[in-house]
């Protein structure tokens, strides 16, 4: 909504915000260690549809010390105990050096 300037729910281009969402202070996503990320909402005025973001700020705390639930799309890999050489989960052997893993 913030970047395309509509409301993807009924396409009105009267957006309002950012807001603060407000608790006892504002509402922040709490991170391991010290970090956080103050949240901020935009408003569609004409059918109420609201989407949430965290601020630049938070954003960058949350790249650095968020935690991920989703599983990378790549395989981690690792390496032959024998030569170095890069080796996928799953192989038997290494296909540098040939020994079993």
């Amino acid at each position: 909504m913030i970047i395309s300037r509509k409301c993807p729910k009924c396409g009105d281009d009267r957006i309002a915000g950012p807001h603060r969402l407000q608790a006892q202070h504002h509402v922040a996503v709490d991170l391991p260690g010290f970090a956080t990320a103050t949240l901020e909402s935009f408003t569609c005025i004409n059918c109420g549809y609201t989407e949430i973001y965290s601020d630049k700020r938070g954003l960058d705390n949350i790249r650095r010390a968020g935690r991920f639930v989703l599983a990378q799309s790549e395989p981690r890999l690792a390496y032959c105990t024998s030569c170095g050489a890069k080796i996928r989960p799953g192989d038997s052997m290494c296909y540098e050096c040939g020994a079993a893993i």
